[in-house]
């Protein structure tokens, strides 16, 4: 079971110097950067989690792709929702 808070990448050397020129740009930083990627990936990781947890639960081997594809179509759905009712102002 994971418990720690801080993950180490190595990251290739074209990878660091392309983050490298990015920052160069932005000011975001190679951290930032990937932090704030997992965070908007982690629906679909636990639309997958969840998926597996339901197929494993079931019986008759339900079909993690098909369950999957439903998670992911709630969350999408509630998104959706929840942008219409805190829309965006700039």
């Amino acid at each position: 079971m994971a418990t720690k808070t801080h993950v180490t990448i190595e990251l290739q050397a074209e990878t660091l110097e392309l983050f490298d020129r990015y920052h160069k740009y932005t000011g975001t930083t190679p951290e930032l950067y990937i932090t704030e990627l997992v965070e908007k990936t982690l629906p679909t990781v636990s639309a997958m989690v969840d998926a597996m947890d339901e197929a494993s639960e079931s019986p008759e081997g339900a079909d993690v792709m098909e369950i999957f594809g439903r998670k992911m179509a709630e969350a999408a759905l509630q998104q959706k929702q929840e942008a219409k009712e805190a829309p965006l102002t700039v």
